[in-house]
């Protein structure tokens, strides 16, 4: 029967639409009136309206009565609006036919309409990226948690104010990105929409509007572009009862540098009653159905353990925190009750998604002025004790447990951190000022950390984003932790400074440039009051890098008095390594490094073959090499060894060499032999070695085919790291400062070389 049915029902659409085609095509139209509806189908869901446009010639049609039928008057039913538009209203669930006819039945056509039985509602945010903030993350959960069937879009253009949106729609731009979440969940984006097209494309439900963030407390963009707006899009709208949305941003961090926080004298609360005052005189004026308050909810927010800590970069909502509560805020403006919605983010606790709801749903009851949220203002208590390191690993390339991955800046925060032995900590990482973003440089280590830790990290151009920050939340308030920093990039001049801020505070420096094996350690902080460590990541003060670049790789979190989990070298070196520096190769024993690039070495032999575990890397650059040394010498070594040698000079005025997995609990010798033939001047050259103690020695190169520079009784450091710094010597009278290195050698302490 329902087969049956269902070809009856196909073959009157097929002798409808030739009936249409047949009144329509049939005769010549270029002297006779005509009609056509705007759509040729139309698709809605049972209770949803629906508002069709006839679309009739100025010729003779515009004078006549139009009728409005639906074939299957149990699918939908239509009421005239107008003369030549009318509404639909879906009843249930199928397919049918829309007819609209002049009253003289001279005119008329068809289009097909299609009913779904579940109801979507559909919210089109046009704005920026503060309206991605606040819908483009959590509102869909939210709502699909709550049974809702939802499609948000975001007409997306940074930055953008309402002058600018006016001037996109008045003249039909294409400049935006269509940020589009259907009712499945799936995210897309289209890019080169305009606002014509996307507001008649989908029967929208909700239309919101928002200035730019610095003109958002300052009446005149929302009086002068508002009502044309909104006109423009009540014109497109397909729907008759679509409600617009004004979006209330969110006063600036504290401490925001944004240049427009001086119009507000840099005044958190100066620039949000500012806001408040603006947007509640604007809907006022422009006649706005409805306020979202999700700057509202923010300040709310600011008065609990959370403070001043909504933002990510002093303006733009955090990942976590600050976008979830906006998100409510949309929830409980629209569907009501957030309180009672059941969805929390896989990264929070229960408390903190209590925390971001209650924010929103006091923001809509009391919307223009502060809600105190006095239950929040200490976090919930994490009493876990951390006994085992907490590994986490910054970067795209994940890596095995038991680290935890954070693999980019942009993602939500990440909770329940795993510590080595398993255990769920419940403390959570998110990025609390931006990052650039990640890179990928397949670097190597010496640390025993798996390859995918040391080869991507998150970075900054410091030129550009002078800052970075992470926070280490939930933690134990009462436990004092150590964080050990690890990052390594092949570039130089790299220094990043980290800055672990709680209760106390430390400060630690790292070379990044073609780092092996170096990490730094900053003891014993104590979470703040609200069980956070601030990690704020800078360029360092010897940070000499064309773009000021930092980052961080890796990072570890170890209980108070727990030593950094690497294991040091045991390796006892009983003969010398080797090593020929420049393009001429040298037989063994000799170790062969051509050119000072960002190539590392690892497991240098000494000079039985036997691999030492010894690694090195430049890790300050040297401009090149070259073949001007001495070839014969008197010291016995191959003439391929004396000739070519790396150099720099004032370009780069200290260059350095670093030794990784030496024995911290040995001593040794270093010889260093430099020459540069057919001169005349003072090329003296410094080698500086520091390990847990320092020494240096000073060797003219100029002419050199008898000399070695020796240092004695270096101890490298706890982690087994020697650093060699190379550099002109006090004596060097060279205009450019010209400074070589030939060779080295590595041998025990005291070793006889003439044995």
């Amino acid at each position: 029967m329902k087969s049956l049915k269902i070809t009856l029902r196909f073959l009157v659409l097929i002798l409808l639409v030739f009936t249409s085609c047949k009144d329509d095509f049939s005769v010549d139209l270029s002297n006779k009136p005509f009609v056509r509806m705007t759509k040729t189908s139309v698709s809605i869901t049972a209770g949803e309206k629906y508002t069709i446009k006839a679309s009739v010639d100025t010729l003779g049609s515009a004078s006549k009565t139009f009728n409005w039928t639906i074939l299957n008057p149990e699918i939908a039913s239509i009421e005239p609006s107008g003369n030549q538009s009318a509404i639909i209203t879906g009843l249930s669930e199928g397919s049918t036919v829309i007819k609209v006819e002049s009253a003289d039945g001279e005119l008329k056509y068809f289009s097909d309409l299609t009913v779904g039985e579940e109801r979507i509602i559909k919210i089109l945010a046009i704005g920026n990226s503060f309206s991605e903030d606040a819908i483009e993350n959590y509102l869909y959960d939210l709502a699909n948690s709550a049974g809702y069937k939802v499609m948000i879009g975001n007409m997306y253009i940074g930055g953008q104010s309402l002058e600018g949106h006016w001037k996109n729609a008045s003249e039909n731009n294409s400049a935006y990105q269509l940020r589009l979440i259907g009712p499945d969940g799936v995210k897309n984006s289209f890019n080169d929409r305009n606002l014509m097209e996307v507001i008649a494309g989908e029967n929208w439900d909700y239309i919101s509007f928002q200035e730019v963030s610095q003109l958002s407390g300052i009446i005149d963009g929302y009086q002068e572009f508002l009502p044309q707006l909104m006109a423009y899009a009540a014109n497109l709208t397909t729907n008759p009862e679509v409600k617009f949305i004004i979006h209330q941003t969110w006063a600036y961090a504290k401490d925001s540098n944004h240049f427009g926080f001086p119009t507000y004298d840099s005044n958190q609360m100066t620039m949000y009653n500012a806001i408040v005052d603006a947007v509640w005189k604007a809907k006022e004026m422009a006649g706005v159905d409805l306020v979202v308050p999700s700057g509202t909810a923010i300040q709310n927010g600011r008065t609990t353990y959370m403070g001043d800590k909504f933002t990510r970069d002093g303006y733009h909502l955090n990942l976590s925190m600050g976008r979830f509560t906006a998100a409510s805020a949309w929830f409980e403006s629209i569907f009501g009750n957030v309180l009672n919605n059941t969805f929390v983010p896989n990264m929070f606790s229960e408390y903190d998604a209590l925390l971001a709801k209650t924010a929103a749903s006091e923001a809509v009851k009391t919307p223009k002025s502060v809600t105190q949220l006095t239950d929040f203002k200490y976090p919930e208590p994490n009493e876990f004790v951390l006994t085992a390191p907490l590994f986490i690993d910054f970067g795209g390339v994940e890596s095995p447990a038991p680290f935890n991955n954070f693999k980019h800046p942009n993602d939500q925060k990440v909770g329940g951190l795993t510590d080595m032995a398993g255990n769920n900590s419940n403390f959570a990482i998110e990025v609390s000022q931006s990052f650039t973003g990640t890179l990928s440089r397949g670097l190597q280590n010496v640390l025993g950390l798996p390859r995918s830790v040391s080869e991507d990290m998150f970075f900054s151009d410091g030129k550009f984003v002078p800052q970075s920050g992470l926070t280490l939340s939930n933690l134990n308030r009462n436990q004092k932790y150590t964080l050990v920093f690890y990052g390594s990039i092949n570039d130089n001049r790299t220094e990043t400074e980290f800055h672990a801020v709680g209760r106390n505070e430390g400060i630690g420096y790292l070379d990044n440039d073609n780092n092996l094996g170096k990490l730094v350690v900053i003891e014993n902080i104590q979470p703040a009051e609200d069980a956070t460590i601030s990690i704020r990541i800078k360029p360092g003060p010897n940070n000499e890098h064309w773009n000021l670049f930092f980052g961080v790789n890796a990072m570890m979190v170890l209980p108070e008095g727990m030593s950094v989990p690497v294991q040091p070298s045991s390796f006892e070196l009983l003969r010398p390594v080797y090593i020929d520096l420049g393009l001429r190769l040298s037989a063994a024993p000799f170790y062969n490094i051509e050119r000072p690039n960002n190539d590392p070495h690892f497991d240098l032999p000494d000079d039985s073959g036997t691999n030492t575990g010894i690694a090195l890397s430049f890790t300050a650059a040297f401009n090149g090499e070259n073949q001007s040394g001495a070839f014969t010498n008197t010291l016995g070594l191959p003439g391929e060894v004396t000739v070519d040698a790396i150099w720099s000079d004032n370009a780069n005025p200290k260059s350095a060499v670093t030794l990784y997995r030496l024995n911290p609990n040995k001593k040794y010798q270093f010889v260093f032999f430099g020459s540069r033939n057919g001169v005349t001047d003072n090329r003296e050259t410094r080698y500086e070695v520091i390990g847990s103690n320092t020494g240096e020695a000073l060797l003219n190169a100029s002419n050199n085919n008898s000399k070695t520079a020796v240092v004695s009784g270096i101890q490298p450091t706890a982690d087994g790291i020697v650093d060699i710094k190379v550099s002109a010597g006090p004596n060097n009278n060279n205009g450019s400062r010209f400074y070589y290195l030939n060779s080295l050698f590595i041998a025990p302490d005291g070793y006889n070389f003439a044995q």
